[in-house]
Parts: structure tokens; sequence; C-alpha cells
């Protein structure tokens, strides 16, 4: 299997877990199994727990602004593009749950660096809206 569709496995398993029971409680046994590859596996494409957290942060991050950006169309009034922006926000968080748990519960709860990679994405929606 290509590295790049097995570390998309393990992010989407890293996501669900971190998501459901909390960074602290959340193993790397219980990612690598949900994902269906070796513990060792993880570590060897993911280095670390708190790297893996801080990547799950920053594609949850990309993939929420991606989504609220996609939702605007340039050419209507202003108003029309904040709500159409606060609709594409409130339709990505409502399908992917264990992303925004993991933006808005876990980063912003378990200190430096996690919280900052969420203020990062807080400025760049601030900016663009």
């Amino acid at each position: 299997m290509p590295r790049a569709v097995r570390e998309q496995q393990m992010m989407d398993a890293a996501v669900r877990t971190f998501g459901q029971l909390g960074y602290r409680a959340a193993s790397m046994d219980e990612i690598a199994e949900l994902a269906g590859v070796s513990k060792p596996l993880v570590y060897l494409y993911l280095n670390s727990k708190e790297e893996l957290f801080t990547a799950c942060i920053r594609r949850e991050a990309k993939a929420l602004v991606e989504a609220v950006q996609a939702g605007v169309q340039p050419g209507l009034p202003a108003d029309r593009q904040l709500w159409a922006g606060l609709r594409a926000f409130f339709t990505h968080t409502a399908e992917n749950p264990d992303g925004w748990a993991v933006l808005h519960r876990q980063a912003r709860t378990h200190g430096e660096p996690f919280a900052t990679e969420v203020v990062v994405m807080r400025d760049e929606i601030v900016a663009f809206v």
C-alpha cells in the first residue's frame, strides 16, 4: 500500500480516537489497531503521540478552512457571503464531529503547542472573513 494511503488511514484513526477519547486517554495501541497497522509503523510514520496529534490538528484545521472558503461565492453581496461561510462552517463541523472535537475540545485544552495550532486556524478564518 502506498505510504500516503497508509498515512491517511493512520490519521483517520487518530482523529477518531482523539475525538472520541480525548488526547490523554487515547493510546497509540488503539490508533494502530483502528488503522489496521502495527504500533511501530505508526511511530515510524508519525514519530510520537504529540507529533501525531499536531498533524491531526493541522489536517482538520486545513479541512475546515477549505470548507469555509469553498462555501463562499465571491460574487455575492457581503452578507450572503458571510451566511454562506457560516453555513459551510457548521455543515463541516456537523459532518466531521471527531475533527471538530480535536480542534475545539482537545487542542485548546492541552496547552502549547497544540493551542497555537488552533489560533493559527482561527486567524486564517478571521482574515478570510
